[in-house]
């Protein structure tokens, strides 16, 4: 399976098809779908790696380096050298999308072993455990943050054990797997009450987007521990409608970009990201591509780590 990227890499970023030869800090890499229900979740979210890299040319910020960003408080690589390389789409035939699980995990481990930090973006949500499958088996362990209007805590659903209703399931399972902690949950999905009995009961911190609303950004990240690093699966959806419209179901309530952007950031001043993993944007539900936009803002607050604030 090969690489594939457009004319346009993320931030005007170095292009690298081989993970293994990656040396940047930051890689961004994309994977159009996961293992599917249905056929149309093969399309729904494909685009999403090229809209996001298309937002940061749109923006400027693929041209303008040496720019202020007032995200961070200074350019987007302060040096002047990009600290980020484009691996390009993560491929399979169409006809075999469930080879996506055992490509995506052979393609992203590199990086891992070499400490560079993958941002992901992509398809439904069941691309998460495929992304934190590539940490497990190297001896080190990761906790989860997971953002989110819904559980993804269901055993299967139609038969299926690593569709978008399991994702969070099946990342409890490696064996690289800390803390879970669950937050921005809200409104109905398809979480029964058994599920979320479930999840508790195998030690998932959930914290509903009332619940952080109510405690505030800061609060809640005093709550998280510093043993580990994080690893970040955003679902979009966990994001308020006013800044990520691109999505299927909208529900009012989402965390909103500065609540968002404190946790990015406050993780990033801990030099604690170990990976972020975007999902369920779907780029033809987008608004004048805020939904792009917000996502290649979160990767930027992202890459401070390491960097000078």
């Amino acid at each position: 399976m090969e690489f594939e990227v457009r004319n346009r890499p993320f931030l005007n970023a170095p292009v690298e098809h081989d993970t293994e030869k990656v040396t940047t800090p930051f890689a961004y890499v994309g994977i159009p779908f996961g293992i599917p229900y249905t056929v149309s979740d093969l399309s729904a979210a494909a685009g999403a790696p090229d809209a996001v890299r298309d937002a940061s040319w749109e923006s400027a910020w693929a041209l303008n380096w040496n720019h202020m960003n007032f995200d961070t408080g200074h350019a987007i690589f302060p040096d002047g050298e990009p600290t980020i390389t484009d691996c390009g789409d993560i491929t399979v035939p169409l006809s075999a999308p469930e080879e996506i699980w055992d490509e995506g995990i052979r393609r992203i481990a590199p990086l891992v072993r070499a400490g560079v930090v993958p941002f992901v973006v992509g398809g439904l949500d069941s691309i998460p455990p495929i992304a934190v499958g590539a940490y497990a088996g190297q001896g080190k362990k990761y906790n989860i943050l997971h953002i989110d209007a819904h559980l993804d805590f269901r055993d299967e659903r139609y038969g299926v054990t690593r569709g978008f209703s399991s994702g969070i399931r099946r990342i409890r399972e490696f064996d690289c797997v800390g803390e879970v902690v669950q937050v921005g949950l809200r409104a109905m999905g398809s979480a029964r009450m058994s599920d979320v009995q479930e999840a508790s009961a195998a030690g998932n911190r959930i914290v509903t987007a009332h619940e952080l609303h109510a405690m505030g950004p800061q609060a809640f990240l005093d709550t998280l521990p510093g043993d580990l690093p994080w690893i970040l699966t955003i679902d979009v959806d966990g994001l308020d409608p006013s800044i990520a419209p691109g999505v299927a179901v909208l529900e009012a309530g989402g965390i909103d970009f500065f609540e968002m952007g404190a946790i990015v950031q406050g993780l990033a001043a801990r030099r604690a990201i170990a990976g972020m993993i975007f999902t369920e944007f779907q780029p033809a539900l987008d608004v004048r591509t805020t939904t792009a936009r917000t996502i290649g803002r979160l990767i930027m607050m992202a890459m401070s780590q390491g960097q000078a604030g």
